[in-house]
Order: C-alpha cells, then structure tokens, then sequence
C-alpha cells in the first residue's frame, strides 16, 4: 500500500535471556514484544507499516536432524517381508559425500543384522558416488549411488529403500525432508510398502542402491519469520502447512521475511528499502508476536546431544537479536487525496485586477 511517510522510528529486539528467564512466548521460536507504555499508533486516513530490517541469530541445529535422516528398509527373506527404520547420524557434515558416507554405514549396518541378511555386509568407498569429502561443485556426479556386498549368500530379494514424507498420527513432528537430501524419490502414502525411494539392483551377493535426482547438504535454506498482525499478505499454501498441495492457490499470510541459514549464523542486513514489510489499518498496536519456524511450520530441532539440551532457547545459546522499522503512512480518504502538508495564501486584488499577497501559512 503506497502513502507518504509522516513518522518513523527503530524498534531493537532481542531474545536472549538476561537474567531470570522469560515467560514462554520468550523463546527463538516464538517471542513477544509488548509496548505496554509506547504503543504504535496510527490516525485517520493513516497506517502502520512494520518492516525488518536487521535479523541474525545462531545456527545451533545440525545439517543432518531428525527432519531430514529419516529412511525405512524393506526386503523378503524367505517369503516373509522385513521392515527396519534407520536414521542417518544426526550431526553437521562438511559435504554430501560427508552426508552419503554415513547413509551408506546406516544402511549396512541394518541389512547386516539378524533380521535381515544375518552376517556381514560390506562396502567399499571406490563404489560410492558422491565420495566421501566431496562437495558441491566438484567435478563429480551428485546423484548417490553404492555397492553393498554380502560375505554370504544374499537372502533377500525385493529390497526398498523410503525417504517417508507423510505425517505420522503418534509424532506431529515426524514429516520427513530425507528425500531431498539424499535426491530419492519421495514416499508421501503411509500405506505404500512397493515403492522404493532409490532404484536397487541385485547381481549376485552385491546390492547397488541408486539414486534419482542430485543429493543437497540443506534441505531448510531459510528461516520464515511470521508476525501475527492483520495485514495483507498473501503466500502459497504450501508454506507453514504439511498437507497443502504446491500449486498455484495462494492463502492469507502472516510471514514478514525469510532469513537465509548460513554455516553459523542465520542473518540478514537490509536497508530502508526493505522488501519484507506489513502494513495494517490497525489503529493501536500493543504487541508484536513473532514465530521463527521452517518452510513446513516446524520448530527448528534443537541440539541436545547429551539429553540436557531440550532447552538451549532458555537455558543455552539459540537466540536472535533484530531490528524493526516502524512506520506512519499518510494515504488520505482516497487514492488521490493524502494528508501531506500544504501552504494557504491570503490575497486581494488591487484596481488593476493583479493579486496581492498578503502573508500564508504552512511550511
């Protein structure tokens, strides 16, 4: 909505604790700003315009957690189907290669039990595409790919590899995003068992595993930044919502900006030409709430690498500071009218029919 600044002002927020802990909505994930004696205000024929204009906090969750490790192994052995769930190793990994490394420990390390194939399984890096410490951008094939050996006869057939992404009933948490870092295809129906997520080749005793599109280190390239306030807004449905299908249908939308996540900070540094703004007809604003969560509306997984760290965001490190912009637009009772400044003259006209003037007003 266009209209001519009348006012400004820089609000500075952080969440970081400073001494006793904060109340719940006191967090990373979830803060409030309250403006108990300084409330943002607006006039007739005005509105608030809330901006972002600075954002950073610390990166304190792992590359590879538990939205994006997920896989589900399924073979038969001797007529009887076998089921296993298996996480990559929750941690950050300097490459994909890094990353398809330990997918291919994980993956061995479940075909080789007892249920499954009962003795050693084996593999050898030479077979690994991308190797282990390359990158992105390196002269290498990103799509993964391995080979697996059994030391015995192979007792299974009909082996599938999933990268589940539907929402399991008992976790609201458990909506996987392991497909897109390891480039699989995506299992999205809880009651498929035949699909497989990498394409499987059994010769002999060896177990080729490949995958169907190019492996990724970050799976949530940014933070979205919500901020509760009636505005006009619009994003896809998809964003902040598991079940909405990625089409064209836009929704309402509380989102103010997306912040990019780097190796060590999530931060960005915008000036006053800010693309991530709202603007609300609301009179009186006493409080601003914020949400920082993910493109699916998931609170970041916190690192808790002991089981004492289920609450970095009160007790640790995992906090942000920012700085918002507040602004007053003047945009009149219509299109063309606003309540801008204006200069009045007084005048006569002499015997001549010429205007003199007399003195003015405004400016």
């Amino acid at each position: 909505m266009a209209g001519v600044l009348n006012q400004t002002k820089g609000i500075f927020a952080s969440t970081q604790q400073s001494g006793s802990v904060g109340s719940a909505q006191s967090t990373f994930s979830r803060f409030k700003i309250c403006f108990t004696s300084t409330p943002l205000t607006c006039g007739n024929n005005q509105i608030n315009k809330i901006s972002l204009l600075q954002f950073n906090a610390h990166k304190n969750w792992y590359v590879v957690n538990k939205f994006n490790s997920k896989f589900v192994v399924r073979a038969v052995k001797g007529g009887v189907e076998k089921t296993a769930v298996g996480n990559i190793p929750h941690q950050d990994y300097a490459s994909i290669g890094d990353v398809a490394t330990a997918f291919s420990t994980a993956l061995k390390t479940i075909l080789a039990t007892a249920d499954f194939q009962n003795g050693a399984v084996t593999f050898s890096a030479t077979d690994q595409i991308p190797l282990d410490g390359v990158g992105v951008g390196e002269t290498t094939k990103r799509s993964f790919k391995n080979k697996l050996t059994s030391s015995g006869t192979l007792l299974l057939s009909n082996i599938r590899v999933q990268f589940p992404q539907f929402r399991n009933p008992a976790d609201d948490t458990d909506f996987n995003d392991s497909y897109i870092l390891m480039g699989g295809k995506r299992i999205t129906d809880s009651t498929d068992t035949a699909t497989s997520s990498l394409k499987v080749t059994i010769a002999s005793n060896d177990m080729t595993f490949q995958g169907a599109f190019p492996m990724v280190l970050h799976t949530q390239p940014y933070i979205y930044l919500s901020l509760m306030l009636g505005n006009d807004n619009l994003q896809t449905a998809n964003l902040g919502n598991e079940h909405a299908a990625i089409d064209e249908h836009v929704t309402s939308s509380s989102l103010l900006a997306k912040i990019p996540i780097q190796d060590e900070y999530c931060s960005i540094q915008l000036d006053t030409s800010t693309p991530f703004f709202m603007t609300t007809s609301q009179r009186t604003v006493t409080e601003l709430l914020f949400q920082a969560l993910d493109s699916h509306g998931r609170i970041f997984p916190k690192i808790d690498d002991t089981g004492d760290g289920d609450n970095i965001e009160t007790q640790g490190n995992l906090f942000s500071d920012m700085m918002i912009r507040h602004e007053v637009l003047d945009i009149g009772t219509d299109a063309g009218v606003l309540n801008a400044p204006f200069k009045t003259f007084n005048y006569q006209v002499n015997d001549l029919g010429q205007a003199q003037m007399l003195g003015g007003g405004g400016f």
